[in-house]
């Protein structure tokens, strides 16, 4: 079995840790007066040595609201994903780059078509179905932690 070393993974491995760790800033930011904690947990992909990354779990006081739960770096058509767990539901979290390839759709004509409708532009999404995603910002942050965890007015 291979072992991670500090001197070796990919850069998409590199990359998703440090857009997972801005996102937790991010987060922190927008739910200030709740409690954190950071737990290192292994991640094994197909494409990747096995390699540490955070959970971050957050709580209302005493009470566990949800937990973000990094899935992996080498993710079909997205830069990364992270799952948003709560005791009522799950939503995944994808993170873009930019448009590629991989997440782009051609039809015969001249027109191109995402394969996301809500893109815009680079960052971390939160998807609520088969192809709907919204930027992440505080608002829709707050809407998917509703979600997941049941707690109304966060």
């Amino acid at each position: 079995m291979f072992e991670e070393k500090d001197d070796f993974n990919d850069c998409a491995v590199e990359e998703f840790r440090q857009s997972i760790q801005k996102l937790y800033t991010e987060v922190k930011n927008w739910l200030r007066g709740m409690v954190f904690k950071e737990v290192s947990v292994d991640i094994y992909e197909e494409y990747a040595v096995p390699y540490k990354i955070a959970e971050l779990y957050i709580y209302k006081e005493d009470a566990f609201l949800c937990k973000i739960k990094p899935a992996g770096a080498h993710i079909i058509a997205a830069d990364g994903r992270a799952d948003l767990v709560g005791k009522r539901d799950k939503l995944v979290f994808v993170f873009f780059k930019e448009l590629s390839a991989n997440t782009e759709s051609h039809n015969t004509g001249t027109d191109r078509h995402t394969l996301y409708e809500g893109y815009e532009g680079a960052g971390w999404y939160v998807s609520w179905g088969k192809r709907k995603i919204s930027l992440l910002s505080e608002g829709i942050f707050l809407k998917a932690t509703e979600e997941v965890s049941g707690y109304k007015h966060l």
